[in-house]
């Protein structure tokens, strides 16, 4: 891989190699080229009060997210219960996806919290982020330093330790049908997206 994340002229003509091979449907990444943009230039686009991390503003998050999980727990308690068992089957699953939904909304805080974006002061990050992440039954330390490496190797095969791209010859036999191909990209983005949001995502944080 070339400098920038852009292929070589080698791979290059492997990748048309494999494109002819596949009947002309060359697998394409994207970008392949380099962005006429720099990381420094998006940041000075962006407003400087969007990098102001209010206290008031960042725990009216927390209140928010909570006062709903209370509310959505409150309301399966006591209405669920009273309705048919036929109609319970499908009750007690949509609330749990629901309420997955809000917690992973708590999770993205104390997420936040990681990355010191919750305030100025690292010691209240570091406290809001322990006590939301352990009632999420997530380790918040060892998570924070095991993302920080992740986000300094963000594709790496050799030293990310989460995301790990795998090797051509690890892929399953579908992952053309879904990844890369210009005849199904649009099917397999919207089958990853909807299985993601719909229930692998929401549903492994219910109360």
């Amino acid at each position: 891989m070339g400098a920038g994340g852009r292929m070589t002229e080698k791979e290059r003509e492997k990748q048309e190699q494999l494109g002819r091979a596949n009947g002309g449907a060359a697998y394409q990444r994207s970008p392949t080229d380099k962005p006429p943009f720099t990381l420094g230039q998006i940041k000075k686009a962006i407003p400087p009060h969007c990098f102001q991390r209010s206290i008031i503003k960042s725990f009216s998050y927390v209140v928010h997210d909570l006062v709903i999980v209370a509310a959505l727990l409150y309301a399966a308690l006591v209405w669920i219960p009273t309705l048919p068992t036929v109609l319970q089957l499908g009750a007690w699953p949509l609330y749990w996806i629901v309420q997955g939904c809000v917690m992973t909304g708590v999770w993205v805080i104390a997420h936040e919290c990681g990355h010191h974006a919750f305030s100025d002061y690292s010691l209240l990050d570091d406290t809001v982020g322990l006590v939301l992440h352990s009632w999420l039954l997530v380790p918040y330390f060892s998570w924070k330093y095991s993302h920080r490496r992740h986000h300094s190797n963000t594709g790496s095969l050799e030293r990310d330790e989460v995301f790990v791209p795998k090797q051509k010859e690890a892929l399953a036999w579908y992952t053309p049908y879904i990844y890369n191909n210009p005849r199904s990209t649009t099917t397999g983005s919207v089958l990853r997206f909807s299985s993601r949001m719909s229930a692998c995502w929401p549903c492994p944080s219910p109360c």
